[in-house]
């Protein structure tokens, strides 16, 4: 049974959404920044009770349990990292290898149910992971606590245009997966969802809130969106009903059925195929130098 906070039974969709978005964008910071005391109960242990005890659709138990994989391969990095003394560098590629094994697992989906604009956005956004392997290093943005960690890479001028690009596509690309596969109201979630990495990485901006001094903020955007749709994940099934409810706008709802159409779709999967062509660009003209 759901327990949901009384003076959220009767507020308006849009204070639903804000407190949701809030949760979120807090818990994907507070997991990417303490790997082993937040990120372990909230980002594995309630996802493996959530798989045991409720019944989430295929889909969401798939992507669930890809999820909570990832999150606990974080673990041994750490410790490998602080007590062994051995290079982390590696969990990057495991990163990006399981945003590959996410991004395929949707984009079938979407050819199965015919969304075929879609499909291809989601082959070459698969393929265009390969453009975000630059030199990768093991930063902490927690000086003094040895378990407060993230990982993030190093990139140049020309590489953070590129990866702002792909990280664009890819929101634009999942939302669409997403309207595709579930309800309108979960749609509505999932601007929170895919936004919650984005807020993360602008609130890293602000003068005096990052303690790391990251030079660029803009590389954090892949371990906050891994945190983002595991603890949006986690809302998602727990809190369906209510968000069914409490998220279901009319008019967003004609909204998600125009984006449906066929000429949106065509128009969607250019866009997104020039900006998945930007970070491929630079990339191949790095190999050519």
């Amino acid at each position: 049974m759901q327990k949901i906070p009384s003076f959220l039974k009767n507020a308006p969709h849009f204070v639903v959404w804000a407190c949701l978005f809030i949760a979120i964008v807090g818990l994907s910071m507070l997991t990417s920044f303490f790997p082993i005391w937040v990120n372990i109960p909230v980002n594995v242990i309630v996802p493996i009770l959530i798989l045991v005890f409720l019944k989430p659709v295929f889909f969401e138990r798939l992507k669930l349990t890809t999820l909570v994989i990832l999150r606990a391969a974080i673990v041994p990095a750490v410790f490998l990292f602080v007590y062994a003394g051995v290079g982390a560098e590696w969990f990057i590629y495991v990163v990006l290898l399981f945003l590959a094994i996410n991004i395929l697992e949707a984009t079938f989906t979407d050819l199965k149910h015919k969304c075929y604009y879609n499909f291809v956005s989601g082959l070459v956004l698969a393929a265009t992971i390969l453009t975000l392997i630059p030199g990768v290093r093991w930063i902490s943005l927690m000086p003094g606590n040895e378990l407060a960690y993230a990982f993030t890479y190093e990139v140049g001028n020309q590489m953070i245009i590129g990866t702002v690009c792909w990280w664009i596509a890819y929101t634009i690309w999942n939302w669409i997966f997403v309207t595709d596969e579930f309800s309108s109201s979960i749609a509505y979630l999932h601007i929170g969802i895919l936004g919650a990495p984005i807020a993360a990485m602008l609130i890293m901006m602000i003068p005096g809130v990052n303690p790391g001094n990251l030079m660029i903020p803009a590389s954090l955007w892949l371990v906050f969106r891994a945190n983002s749709l595991t603890v949006g994940g986690i809302f998602q099934i727990t809190c369906k009903q209510f968000i069914e409810e409490k998220l279901h706008v009319p008019a967003f709802d004609r909204f998600v059925k125009w984006t449906k159409t066929r000429n949106v779709q065509i128009v969607l999967m250019i866009v997104n195929l020039i900006l998945m062509a930007v970070p491929a660009y630079f990339s191949i003209s790095a190999l050519i130098k």
